[in-house]
C-alpha cells in the first residue's frame, strides 16, 4: 500500500542553545524535551518528535557535540532540515559539522533559520546570513531559504510555518521499494503495552498482525499495534513517521540502529562497500584508520580499507571497503557518514555500493574496476553487474534481496530477461537458488573439458574419470551445482557417462602389451574360480602383486565391463554373474519369498559369496529384501 499523499519528515539541525527547541515548540505548539534532564539542563539529549498538521512531522535533534550521534539518527529519513542559527551567536563548530551531516546524508532541501532576532538590527541579520552562505556547500548556495524568526515573540514564525506547509505540498510522492524498512530511532517499553519503536518507514508498508524481522539480530516479532501523529491506524506506508507496539520473545533487545523489516529480505552484514567524499576540513583519512560508521539510526566502529590510494586529503573522493566491529543492515544506495574514531570529527560521508560484497584483496586488480563499475551502473543494470563481480561461485537469491531492495515478484522478473537473455543461469529455487554469470558457465565447461583431457593423457589405461573425483578436483573453483550442470550437457554431445567414468566420446582404453597380458591373465583367475571367485588378499599372493597395482587392474577390467566388484570388495566375472543370475531368476520369480539357505543351494556354493551376490541384485533391483526373505525386485523382469 502507499498512499497518494505524501507524509513529510523535517528535521532542525544547528548549535546546541541556539534555539531549535523553542523554534520547534513556537511552530507546533508542542514540547520535545520529554526527559527531566533535558528540561533541567535546557538542552535537547534525545530526539524530540512534533507534529504541524496532519502530514509533517518535524524531529529536534540534539546539538551538543557529545550527541552527534542521535543528530545523525534523526536527520537520517528527512525531506527538509531547517538549519538553525541564532543572530547572537551565528555560525559555531557544531552549526558546520551539522550542515555537512545534512550533505553528506543526502538532504536535498535547506531552510536557514535564523533564530533571536529581536534587538537586531536589519545590517546584523544581513552580515549573519552573508556568514552562512559562505559555509554552504555548493549544492545548497541556489537553493537554499533564509529566514528570520524569533520563538519567544512570535516574529516570523508564521511566514515559516507557511512555507514548510507549501514545501511538504509541493513534494513528488515518495520512492517506494515495496519492501519494507523501517530504521529505529527510539525503543522503549510501556506499562500495559509492551514494547514500542519508533521510526520513519522508508520503505513498504505495514499492518498490525504483520511478522517482521529485527535485523541485524534476525529475531521474528509481530505488529501488534500502529500509531501515526498519535492517533492509532491499521496500516501506514513508505515515508509516514510510525510508532508501532511489536510483540516477541526477543523484543526487549531492540534498540536504536535496528531495523524492522520484510522477513527475509535483507542480510546482516560485517563488511560493506562503499563511496566516499571526505570534508574540505577533514582530516586525511588513511587505509585501516578507525572510524565511526553512521547509517540509517546506527552507529558501529569500523575500519576503513582504501582502494586505489593509501591517503584520501581533504576534499577528495574514493573508494572503500569498510570492516565493521559489528553486524549492521545496508542496502545499495543508503547514504552513511563517517566520523574519526577518536577525537570525534565528521570526516566525510557516501553511499553503500554493495551491501553484501565478498572481501576483496586491495592488491586484486579487479578489484578497482569492480568499485568503479558498481558506482556508475544504474538501477536497472546493477543486479547483473553485481552477478557478474560475484564470480565463480555466484550470488545466491538470499543475497540477491539484500542487495536489490526490491520485492520478490520484481527480482524474479529482473532474473528472467537475464536469463532469455543468456546473461545468467539460476540453480535452485527459493532462497536457497544460486545465480552464476554466463562467463562463469563457459568457464567452468572450459575446466572440465581440460580436466578430463589431462586424466586421459596421464592414465590412457583407464576408461576415465570417475564424475565424483571430477567434481571433487574442481569444486575449489567452481560451485559443485555448476559442475554437474556442465557435465550433464556435456554428456552426449562430446562425453560420454559409463559405469560412473567420464571419458571423450574418442577415447577408449589402451594398454600396452604387457599390462594387456597381466589384466588377461587376472581375470582369467577370476572368471575361472566360477562361484568361488578369490577376494583381494588372494589374488596379491596367487599372482605376487601389490595392492595398488591389483587395485588398477581390477578397475581397467571394471571399466572394460569383464567383472563387476560386490560390496566387500570381491571381483566376480560378469559372465559368471549372469550365470548365476539365470539359475536363480526362476527360483525366486515363485514369489513365496526365498532365504540365503535356499538360494545357496541352488548355486552351489559358499554362503558368503551367496550373500555377496544377493547384495548385489537388491542394489541393482533385481531382487526385493523383506527381512530374511528374497522377493522380486523392481527390475525383475529386465534382462542382466
Amino acid at each position: 500500500m502507499s498512499s497518494s499523499k505524501r507524509h513529510t519528515v523535517i528535521a532542525t539541525a544547528g548549535h546546541i542553545d541556539h534555539g531549535k527547541t523553542t523554534l520547534v515548540r513556537a511552530l507546533t505548539g508542542m514540547e520535545t524535551d520529554q526527559l527531566e534532564e533535558e528540561k533541567r539542563r535546557g538542552i535537547t539529549i534525545e530526539l524530540g518528535f512534533a507534529f504541524l498538521g496532519d502530514d509533517v512531522t518535524i524531529i529536534d535533534v540534539p546539538g551538543h557535540e557529545k550527541f552527534i550521534k542521535t543528530m545523525v539518527a534523526g536527520v537520517s529519513t528527512v525531506d527538509l532540515a531547517l538549519l538553525v542559527i541564532a543572530a547572537d551567536d551565528v555560525v559555531m563548530p557544531q552549526t558546520k559539522e551539522h550542515l555537512a551531516i545534512l550533505y553528506m546524508l543526502g538532504v536535498e532541501d535547506l531552510f536557514v533559520v535564523i533564530t533571536k532576532i529581536e534587538d537586531q538590527n536589519s545590517d546584523w541579520l544581513d552580515l549573519v546570513e552573508e556568514d552562512v552562505l559562505k559555509i554552504l556547500p555548493q549544492a545548497y548556495k541556489k537553493s537554499a531559504r533564509f529566514f528570520r524568526c524569533d520563538s519567544i515573540t512570535g516574529d516570523g514564525i508564521e511566514n515559516l510555518k507557511r512555507a514548510i506547509i507549501d514545501f511538504a505540498g509541493q513534494l513528488d510522492i515518495r520512492p517506494d521499494s515495496g519492501v519494507f524498512r523501517y530504521p529505529v530511532d527510539r525503543a522503549f517499553s510501556l506499562k500495559g503495552y509492551g514494547t514500542v519503536v519508533t521510526g520513519t518507514i522508508l520503505g513498504g508498508s505495514v499492518r498490525v498482525g504483520d511478522r517482521l524481522q529485527v535485523m541485524p539480530q534476525g529475531f521474528e516479532v509481530r505488529v501488534r499495534g500502529l500509531q501515526s501523529h498519535g492517533s492509532d491506524v491499521k496500516e501506514t506506508y513508505v515515508g509516514v513517521r510510525t510508532a508501532m507496539n511489536v510483540i516477541g520473545s526477543d523484543v526487549d533487545s531492540i534498540h536504536r540502529g535496528d531495523w524492522i523489516c520484510e522477513k527475509s529480505a535483507f542480510q546482516a552484514a560485517e563488511v560493506i562497500d562503499v563511496s566516499l567524499t571526505t570534508l574540505d576540513n577533514a582530516p586525511t583519512l588513511k587505509n585501516r584508520d578507525r572510524i565511526r560508521f553512521h547509517i540509517g539510526t546506527s552507529e558501529v566502529i569500523g575500519r576503513v580499507v582504501l582502494f586505489g590510494k593509501d591517503l584520501v586529503q581533504p576534499g577528495e573522493d574514493c573508494f572503500a571497503q569498510v570492516i565493521l566491529e559489528q553486524s549492521i543492515m545496508a542496502t545499495r544506495g543508503d547514504r552513511l557518514v563517517i566520523r574519526r574514531y577518536s577525537p570525534l570529527q565528521t570526516i566525510g560521508g557516501g553511499r553503500v555500493l554493495d551491501p553484501v560484497p565478498d572481501r576483496k584483496r586491495r592488491s586484486a586488480q579487479t578489484a578497482w574496476e569492480d568499485f568503479k563499475a558498481l558506482d556508475a551502473v544504474s538501477d536497472d543494470d546493477a543486479l547483473e553487474l553485481k552477478i557478474n563481480i560475484s564470480g565463480k561461485f555466484g550470488l545466491g537469491i538470499a543475497a540477491v534481496r539484500a542487495f536489490s531492495n526490491s520485492p520478490v515478484q520484481v527480482i524474479s522478473n529482473q532474473i528472467s530477461r537475464l536469463q532469455k537473455g543468456g546473461k545468467v543461469v539460476l540453480f535452485g529455487s527459493g532462497d536457497s537458488g544460486l545465480l552464476v554469470s554466463a562467463e562463469v558457465i563457459r568457464q567452468a565447461e572450459v575446466a572440465v573439458t581440460r580436466k578430463i583431457g589431462e586424466y586421459h593423457k596421464k592414465f590412457p589405461q583407464s576408461l576415465g574419470i570417475k564424475q565424483a573425483s571430477l567434481i571433487s578436483e574442481l569444486s575449489s573453483g567452481f560451485p559443485a551445482v555448476v559442475l554437474e550442470y556442465i557435465v550433464d550437457g556435456m554428456v552426449s554431445k562430446s562425453l560420454l557417462l559409463d559405469k560412473g567414468y567420464l571419458r571423450r566420446k574418442e577415447h577408449s582404453i589402451r594398454l600396452d602389451a604387457e599390462k594387456q597380458t597381466l589384466v588377461d591373465r587376472i581375470h582369467k583367475v577370476i572368471k575361472e574360480a566360477g562361484f568361488s571367485p578369490p577376494d583381494s588378499g588372494k589374488l596379491q599372493k596367487l599372482l605376487h602383486i601389490s595392492e595398488p597395482d591389483l587395485n588398477r587392474i581390477l578397475d581397467i577390467l571394471f571399466q572394460q565391463g569383464k567383472i563387476v566388484r560386490m560390496a566387500d570388495g570381491t571381483p566376480w566375472d560378469v559372465e559368471n554373474v549372469r550365470n548365476a543370475w539365470d539359475l536363480i531368476h526362476p527360483y525366486i520369480a515363485s514369489d513365496d519369498g526365498k532365504t540365503v539357505s535356499q538360494v545357496r543351494e541352488v548355486l552351489g556354493c559358499q554362503r558368503k559369496h551367496t550373500v555377496s551376490l544377493l547384495e548385489y541384485f537388491d542394489r541393482e533391483g533385481l531382487t526385493d529384501r523383506i527381512e530374511d526373505l528374497r522377493f522380486p525386485g523392481v527390475n525383475f523382469r529386465q534382462n542382466f
